[in-house]
């Protein structure tokens, strides 16, 4: 079986699956507005805010990119804390492990509306041989491919060689190619590795690489616990005395890690008075939460105390390996 350096050829053929001057037919561009496709999976998402500009990454924020368990468009964040987010999770799940990996990995994840739209857009009657990808669905990949000869007068073309397959083998191809007409090409892979096809027809070559799907992720969750164990107390004369106030914040402690924020509360706490006493969360997302601890007393004569440590349940990911 053929075997090739994937990292040293992706970025050069990748270029040449887009024909000369068909910028508008450029299959990044179509997915970057099909928020769909962002939105398939939190690996989908992450692909994207690792390769988005700022301009990029606040469209599809503005347009619906919301959810998943990255929380990479939460409210709270913008590009660059977005990026930074995005970079600690791809390290803890290994998933950026070259620099054309997550490029790749999001310019393959077609939605059906891309692929037509894709397919509609280089399916242009001009000379060529093109070769997309249609649609996945478990290990099985489906290629569009339409051919065009220089030749106006050929209608039907055998292959020039056998189709060039590493990385899996291919279950489905037209037996002959004809002119302008979109056909399939159905490859399964073997296993989680990266696919490499090659098509020559009437002296045109068409390639995809498809690189592997990352490394399956697990959860786990530890409390944050804060170093600061704050106290606070009413304080002052009789009459005109007044209550106290401490705060505090804690942010997540691993890579790609996000707090819960419905977890957040003080431990180690106590009150003298706990009729008088408050908390007050002012944030609380999964980069930050922040709380406010208030003691008061209900008799100026008697001071009142009260100590606490904020804590929360931080969710991170890992690669499960």
């Amino acid at each position: 079986m053929l075997r090739v350096n994937v990292g040293s050829i992706l970025t050069m053929l990748l270029l040449a699956i887009v024909p000369t001057g068909a910028i508008a037919c450029d299959m990044r561009e179509i997915l970057l507005g099909d928020v769909a496709a962002i939105n398939q999976s939190d690996e989908t998402r992450l692909a994207f805010v690792l390769t988005a500009t700022e301009s990029e990454y606040n469209a599809a924020k503005g347009n619906g990119a919301r959810g998943g368990r990255y929380a990479l468009f939460a409210e709270s964040l913008d590009y660059s804390n977005a990026q930074e987010r995005a970079r600690g999770i791809a390290q803890a799940t290994n998933f950026n492990y070259n620099g054309t990996y997550a490029n790749s990995f999001f310019d393959q994840s077609v939605t059906p509306g891309a692929a037509a739209k894709y397919a509609s857009c280089i399916n242009d009657g001009h000379p060529g041989l093109k070769l997309w990808i249609a649609s996945r669905n478990g290990d099985y990949i489906t290629f569009g491919a339409t051919w065009v000869g220089s030749d106006s007068k050929v209608v039907v073309t055998p292959y020039d060689t056998a189709p060039i397959v590493d990385g899996g083998r291919i279950v489905s191809k037209p037996d002959v190619w004809r002119k302008g007409v979109v056909e399939q090409i159905v490859v399964k892979l073997d296993g989680n590795n990266d696919l490499y096809l090659n098509i020559k027809v009437d002296n045109q070559v068409s390639t995809q690489i498809i690189v592997k799907n990352p490394p399956d992720v697990i959860w786990k969750r530890e409390p944050v616990k804060s170093k600061t164990l704050m106290r606070t107390g009413s304080h002052g004369p009789n009459p005109g005395c007044s209550g106290g106030e401490a705060a505090d914040c804690i942010f997540p402690l691993h890579p790609g890690g996000a707090l819960i924020p419905e977890s957040a509360t003080l431990t180690d706490r106590i009150s003298s008075d706990p009729g008088h006493y408050g908390e007050i969360y002012y944030l609380k997302s999964p980069n930050q939460i922040c709380v406010r601890m208030v003691q008061s007393t209900g008799a100026c004569e008697n001071s009142q105390i009260a100590e606490g440590r904020l804590t929360a349940l931080e969710e991170f990911p890992l690669a499960d390996q």
